[in-house]
Order: structure tokens, then sequence, then C-alpha cells
């Protein structure tokens, strides 16, 4: 290794003549495939020269106009390898810091004069070049780092040419082609139309703003993000009082007069002075700004004096009481903006947020003399997970724990002194705490420093001075209380529209807010937005014996229970345990089984009746066990009261232990004559079900096709390590009347589609066995999957899925689509009438309020007369079997129409459904996987 002194200059000149050397050859190399595109870029230049500016062009260099920009490069770096491009980063400034420590060896020498710097815009190229040499080469390395900078320097600036025509477009005159064609629009075209109206309304932009980006440098650096926006703000007079400032990247509604700004600002602390250059990076589309006009609505929900809980915001002034229960309902709203195929939108609907006007620590003395031996575990599972309301400053947070060990007199450090919970409520909020032996609840939140670094925070909270938010388990058990909500929280279209004209004149009338808007160009619409929809043509049903019917209401309950089942099994050996109390209830209730049985002919003996001498677990467990020594088609168990350790326990003996299709009834549901008939017609059809019975089919045009539900359980609080629970559910006929089912369940941090892989190769060769084929076509309807999943799905469940099948057979290529089902969305559908009413049932919406980058649809396959009705959003992720966009409708609309536990359509396709009960089954119940012996049943419906 050569020293430090003497020798050195031999080997800085070897590596100059070599460098010179291979930069001929490349040179050589360039020329050749310049003159290849030179014919290509003189017809495209204008086009290429447009595309160069648009945000989707700055991750690379194009076909046509990469030797444009070659040659631009060349010009701005000579001397430069110019035969393999590095590329650009952002379209605009181009900021390169290269930190160099020369020592022994060649490597930093290279590091300094090999890196080639590319910028796509006519703004600034900055190299901040910082070298640590010895004697020996520092003269040369200062030579050719002030002839970089000089370089550098003649890029900055105005330019002319090529770079000065590019920088004067804007980016209204510059629409790239390429984006154009990434704007997905699918319509059908049958049913008949209808004229609606949506929760959306539409944003008007002024053209004369915008969303200008630009880069703020600080010089000599500055790291804190606070004292970066004092030194900003003392230029308002220049830059405006409008703007967002991140630290870094600085946003303003208009456009300055220079592309490149330079302002002196006075340190605060030792009054130095810091430079700051202000560089224009572009103008934003409309589509990049999504999450700016976003966090905008938030300013302005704020301004509207509302209350944020989780992401949504609520009125408490005008809350609705419901005293009888010690509750509160606080109206509130639901807002998003997105750019859709009809424009910049703001979605904007109606919802409520119940207040319980007790606090946590009256719920925990409640608990307390309920249950005083179990009472710790009893407040945990109540309260923990659940949101809390401080009135004192009307903010709320989620309860992650209770420290049993901690109480108000707690003393903490504040300003460099030691004060108690119990002090610091009665300075700062004038609050006296009643109980000072009360524990304290936890809220753990993170929050990111000036210097970025993320760190938790753990906020301690008063029980006596927390109000829980939302609903808990025992509300929602409590049919009283529920029905009494739901006469505040049902709002029906007329209604809902109402609180948006409201919310509308509100905004528009508020100068704060609307000045909040009008800063950046924005102005919200007068009304709803109209539309036009289209309404499928009802589904003929067929039952057995060949009876057909067409519900136009797409509600057949009558049908379902007077006519013939489509196929029957036999049930000639079953069993029904019941405690000796119920006795009675139990005989009524098989007799009646019998002549329902009959009716709708499904084939039963007599069962094994076994009484108990009582209710607990050990006991039902112990006879149950027993029973299934026998082999058995059915068991029939009927509960005092549901409790869910004794259900988890049998249904894991059926389920699992002794594999056997199981039905659990609750005793007071058979306990009323009047009743017992209407009741016991439901549990029939759900028995012949699970005994591989099928009710009813409709035409599937498909005929080779199998149709796929997938639906996710994930853990409750506090249960997260105990992983999620997937079901794969898969038709093996073509009238879509057995089902195949398997059960995944994931570990913490593994990968969901390496187990749905699995669950797909047994449900083909499932089919097969039945078929004599594999599938043609395969629909997957994929449950449980956020619009931050789409991409993760797109690119990586659908390629293994594909490759799933290739390891089958390498010739085995079915046509695959995959449908992401979204229930739980903002967007409602209302009928344009004298009064807005819900759509009837196959309403499809697949225009104007749809996504503008993705092929989806809205879906109502329901009738809701009570309330708003809310529909389904499909997404067609992947569309390899090339459906019509009519036929990916109607067939969608079908299949809501196959859910046997409900005499009508349902919300979701019923293989998403059947999954939703499997994994819930599981992951609720049964906590593993189920025998495979009952794989191709539909044991899992009802309960």
């Amino acid at each position: 290794m050569a020293g430090r002194g003497a020798g050195r200059g031999n080997l800085v000149e070897m590596i100059r003549k070599k460098m010179e050397e291979e930069k001929r050859l490349r040179e050589e190399q360039e020329r050749e495939r310049q003159e290849m595109q030179q014919k290509q870029l003189e017809d495209k230049l204008k086009q290429e020269a447009a595309v160069a500016l648009q945000p989707s062009a700055t991750t690379g260099v194009g076909r046509g106009r990469g030797s444009l920009l070659e040659k631009l490069r060349s010009k701005m770096t000579p001397g430069v390898d110019t035969s393999t491009p590095t590329p650009p980063t952002t379209a605009s400034v181009t900021s390169v810091q290269t930190t160099s420590t020369l020592t022994t060896g060649r490597a930093a020498l290279l590091t300094d004069s090999s890196s080639p710097v590319l910028s796509t815009t006519a703004s600034v190229t900055s190299i901040q070049t910082t070298s640590t040499s010895t004697t020996g080469r520092g003269s040369f390395l200062g030579t050719l780092k002030k002839k970089t900078e000089s370089d550098a320097l003649e890029t900055s600036g105005e330019q002319t040419g090529v770079i000065g025509k590019l920088s004067s477009l804007s980016l209204e005159e510059t629409k790239s082609s390429l984006t154009e064609e990434e704007i997905v629009s699918r319509q059908g075209s049958s049913g008949k139309t209808i004229s609606l109206t949506a929760n959306y309304i539409n944003l008007k932009v002024n053209k004369d703003k915008g969303m200008f980006q630009y880069e703020v440098k600080f010089s000599p650096d500055v790291d804190s993000r606070s004292l970066r926006y004092k030194l900003l703000n003392q230029h308002l007079n220049d830059l405006g009082n409008v703007k967002t400032f991140d630290g870094t990247v600085l946003y303003l509604p208009i456009k300055l007069p220079n592309n490149r700004q330079t302002y002196e600002s006075v340190h605060p602390i030792d009054n130095s002075i810091v430079t700051l250059t202000v560089i224009f990076q572009k103008k934003q589309a409309m589509t990049q700004n999504i999450a700016f006009f976003n966090n905008l609505m938030n300013r302005v929900m704020k301004a509207l004096t509302l209350v944020k809980i989780g992401k949504h915001d609520f009125n408490p002034t005008c809350a609705h009481q419901i005293p009888q229960h010690r509750l509160e309902v606080w109206p509130g709203y639901v807002t998003a903006i997105n750019e859709l195929e009809g424009g910049l939108k703001l979605n904007l609907d109606a919802t409520h947020r119940v207040m319980r006007l007790d606090t946590v620590r009256d719920l925990m003395t409640d608990m307390y003399h309920k249950n005083p031996n179990n009472f710790k575990n009893a407040v945990a599972n109540e309260i923990i997970g659940t949101s809390v309301l401080t009135r004192y400053n009307n903010r709320t947070y989620k309860i992650d724990d209770i420290d049993w060990d901690k109480n108000p007199m707690l003393k903490f450090e504040r300003k460099d002194e030691e004060i108690s919970l119990f002090d610091y409520y009665k300075h700062h909020y004038n609050i006296t705490i009643q109980d000072l032996k009360q524990p304290l609840l936890v809220h753990r939140s993170k929050e990111k420093k000036t210097t970025g670094e993320t760190v938790e925070k753990v906020s301690l909270l008063i029980p006596e001075l927390c109000f829980l938010a939302g609903i808990t388990d025992s509300i929602r058990s409590d049919f009283r209380i529920t029905k009494d909500l739901s006469q505040v929280t049902k709002v029906s279209p007329e209604q809902r529209r109402q609180v948006i004209r409201k919310f509308i004149q509100q905004v528009n009338g508020n100068e704060v807010t609307k000045k909040l808007l009008a800063d950046w160009g924005l102005e919200i619409d007068n009304d709803t937005l109209d539309l036009t929809g289209r309404v499928l043509d009802p589904e003929e049903l067929v039952f057995g014996n060949d009876y057909k019917t067409i519900s136009p209401n797409a509600d057949w309950g009558k049908v379902a229970t007077n006519s013939k089942v489509l196929r029957t099994p036999n049930m000639p050996d079953w069993a029904v345990l019941c405690t000796q109390k119920n006795q009675r209830n139990c005989n009524d209730f098989v007799e009646t089984l019998k002549g329902v049985c009959q009716k709708v002919n499904i084939r039963i003996g007599d069962p094994r009746l076994i009484f108990l001498r009582d209710d607990s677990t050990e006991t039902y467990v112990s006879e149950l066990r027993k029973v299934l020594k026998n082999r058995l088609n059915m068991v029939v168990i009927i509960f005092p009261a549901l409790r869910q350790d004794k259900y988890s326990a049998v249904k894991k003996i059926c389920c699992v232990e002794t594999p056997v299709p199981s039905q659990v009834i609750i005793s007071k549901t058979i306990a009323k004559p009047d009743k017992i008939k209407s009741v016991t017609e439901k549990i029939a059809l759900q028995i012949n079900c699970k005994l591989g019975g099928a009710l009813w089919a409709l035409k599937n045009p498909f005929t080779n096709a199998m149709v796929c539900g997938i639906d996710v359980f994930h853990a409750g609080v506090g249960q997260g390590s105990k992983g999620s629970v997937a079901a794969f559910i898969a038709s093996l006929d073509k009238m879509l009347t057995s089902w195949h089912s398997r059960v995944c369940l994931q570990a913490p941090h593994q990968e969901l589609v390496d187990l749905l892989s699995q669950c797909l190769v047994s449900a083909i060769n499932v089919y097969r066995e039945r078929n004599g084929q594999y599938p043609d076509r395969i629909f997957i309807y994929r449950d449980g999957v956020g619009d931050g999943q789409l991409e993760t799905v797109k690119n990586y469940e659908v390629r293994q899925f594909l490759n799933t099948c290739a390891r089958l057979d390498p010739a085995y290529k079915p046509k695959l689509s995959v449908i992401i089902v979204q229930k739980r969305v903002n967007t409602r559908i209302f009928e344009k009438k004298r009064q807005l009413g819900n759509p009837p049932p196959g309403t499809v919406v697949d225009s104007t309020i749809t996504r503008r980058f993705l092929y989806d649809f809205y879906l109502v396959p329901q009738l809701v007369r009570q309330g708003t009705v809310t529909p389904t959003h499909y997404i067609v992720l992947h569309d390899g079997g090339d459906v019509k966009t009519d036929h990916m409708q109607r067939f969608t609309y079908k299949l809501c129409h196959l859910y046997y536990n409900w005499p009508g359509t349902i919300r979701v396709p019923a293989p998403c459904q059947y999954a939703h009960k499997l994994a819930y089954l599981v992951g609720q119940s049964i906590k593993s996987e189920p025998s495979h012996e009952l794989n191709n049943l539909l044991y899992y419906l009802g309960i």
C-alpha cells in the first residue's frame, strides 16, 4: 500500500490515465447510441420534454427522452461518465452532498470524480463536497472540486434553450398521455337507470391557486424543527401567512416570483445571521395533495369547535340525552377528501358516539358490588381497549392498562418541582379529586421529538374524571339499551341529507372556515352530488321439486319455510342434551322439529334424549363425550343461558375432538309456545345445511368455475400475541350449494398468503375429485382488506395464487379474478324522490364516485326500510379472466343470494359471509384447527 509521501503522485497519474481511457471508450458507445435515437428524438421532442416535467417521470429516464437528458447531463457535468445514466432525484432541485475523507488507496478519489449529477428541471443543482486530505494530493483534488463547483454554478438561475422552455411550462400545459392511461373507467350497461344522490360534495378548485412545493435550506444548518419555523416566519411578508411547512418542505398556495429566493434571518438565540434558500420544486397535481386536503379539513372541523374522538369529529352541544340508561349520544361527522372519477370530492357522513354519564370510577364501584372476588379481572375486561373522554379538556384517550399500585397522590416532576396528581388538578383545573385510593388508568402514545426520534409517552388518568366513550360489551348485550339507542342513531336518507346541508351552511357561513378553504383555492358546493345508477333485474331462485320464484324485494322468508328444500340428507341418529329443568321445552322442541322437517322434506329419526342434573360446564362436557362414543349424524345442545366458556367447551369437542355437526339452542328461544314453530323452522333449515343439504339455488352463468371467499378474524384487545385466524371457503359444484372450508391459524408476523396458498391447493384438489377436472375460472372474493393493503394483495398475493396453480400442474393456468370486498365504507347512496329514500336491491353505481385509478363499483344488495342502507364497495384488483363488467357485477349480486342462514340477500357474497362465520367460530371459541372430516359441511352456520 502506498504511503502518504513520495510515490503517491505516480499512483494518481495512473488512475487519471485509466479513467480517461475508459471515458473515451464510453463516449464512442454513447455517440453510436445517440445517432440511432436521433430521428425518434426529433419527432417526439415536444411530447417527451413535457413528460420530463411530470411527477411520474421523476424516477427514471424513459425511452425517447433518455438521449436528450444524457446530453443535458454531459453539458452540466463535463468529464463525467455518461454511458451509464444515474437515475434522477426529484423533478426539481438536485442536492448532492458528498463527504470524502481521503486516506490511503484510491476509493476516496474515485468517489469525488465519478459521481454524475442529473436534474430533470431547470432549477438549481447544488453540490457540497467536504474533503479532508493530506499534502501530496490536496492541490489536485482542490482543482477537481473547483471544476465541479463551477460546472454546477453554470446550471443555476434562469436557463435558456430547452431547459428554459421546460421550466416555463405548467403542469396543466404538460399533461402526460401515460397519466391518462392509468385512469380506469369500467361501466356496465345492464339494468334500468335510476336517479340517485350520494353523501359527496363537489369541491370547486380555483385555477389561479395551487399547491406549490418548495425546498428550504438553512446555512448554517439548523437541526431544531421549531427553530426552523421561527426563522422562516420572519419572512411572512414575502411568503404570505398561508403556508404549510414541515421543517424542510414548504407548501404555498401561490408561486413566488423567482424559482430561487434567498432570505436572511436573525437567530433568536445568538443573533447570528442564518441564510434561507427557498427553491421551487414543482406544482403538485391534485392526486398528490389528498393527504394535505384532509389535514386542511381537520382544521376546518376544529374551527367549528367540534371534539375529535378517534378519526371523527363530534358536537357535544347537540347531544341527545337518554336518561333512563345514563347515556347521551353525540352527533358528529365523518369526512374524507379524495379524487374520484367525477373529480375532487368531499365525502361527508353523519355518525354518532355513545357517551356514558357515569365515570369509570362509577363503573368500577358497580362491578365491585356485583363481583368482589373477581373484581379486577372484570374491570380490566370491560375497560381496557375502550376510549374515555376527559371533559375538563375535551380530549379522548384509549385505555391500555390499569395501574392498581398507584393513586392520585402519586408525585411527578414538573418544571423542576414535585407535585402530586391531586394538587395538579386542583391548581390547573380547579378540580378536587374525591377518592384518593382509586387506581390510575394508563394511556400510551407515541410522540415524535424535534430531532425526529419517536418515543413512547405514558399518561396516567384519574378514573373519576374519565367518561367512557362508545359502546361496551355490557351495553351491546342489553336489548333495551340497543333499542333505545337505535331510535337516535338510525338516520333516514332525508335526515342524513339535512345533516349534510346544515354542515355546508356552517362552513360557508363561518368566515374562519371559509377563509381556510379559500386560501388554498377550495370552495364546497351547496348540495349533495347527483349521479345515475342502474338497478339489476331480480334473480330467480330454485327450490326443491323445481319450484321457482322471483322476489323483487330480495326477501323470500315465507317461501323458504313453506317450500321443499333443494337437497336433504338423512338424520336417523341424533341426540339432544339439556338440563332436567328444561325437559318440557326440550320435548316440545323435538315434536315441533319432526313436524317441520316432514313439511320441508327432511327425514329424521327419534333422538336420544339426555337430561343433565345441572348446567355446569363439566356436566355438559362429560355427558357429551359419552354420547359421542356412538356414531351420530347430529347433536343438539340446549343451554339455559349462553355462556362463552360453556359454548367454547362443547364446540371444541364437536369440531376438533370428536367431529360431528352440532346445534346449540338457548332454552328461552323455544320456551314460548306461540313462537316455537317459527324458531324451529329456522333451526331445521340450519340443521339441514350443517348435514350437507342445500336450501335453494340460482342460475350460474359459468360452467366450470370455483368461487372462493376469504375473511380474517383478528384477536381482541390484549390478545395480539395470539395471532389471527383466516378462513377460506370454496364452492364445489356448479349450482354453488356445496362448500369446502379450510382454516389458517396465523401466528404473529407470519405471512398470511403462504397459508392461503395451501388452502387454495386443498380446494382445487377437492373440486377435481368432485367434478373430474380442475376449474377453468377461479373467483376469489377477499374480505378484510383495507386501502393500505391493496398493493400488497395485488403485487404479492395474486402472484402467489397463480404460482400455486402452476405447482399443481405446469400446464394448469386458470382464469383468476381477485375482488376485494369492503363493507365498512362511509359512502351512502340515496334514491331521488320527493323525499330521499334507500335505493332498491340490485342498485349498482360504477361512475362519478368510484375511484379514478381502480376498477371498482358499489352494490346495494338489500332492501332496508329503517335507517340508511350502506352499499358494499367492490374493487376488482385482478381480472385475469377478462370478465365483462356487466357479468362481474351481476355475478357478484347473485352470490349475495346464497347465504343459507338468511332467506334474503346479504351485504357481501355468500362465501365471504361463510368465511366470516368460520373465522369467528375458530378465533373466538375453538382456537384450534377443526377436524378435516367437517371440511365439506357448513358446520359453522348459525350457532
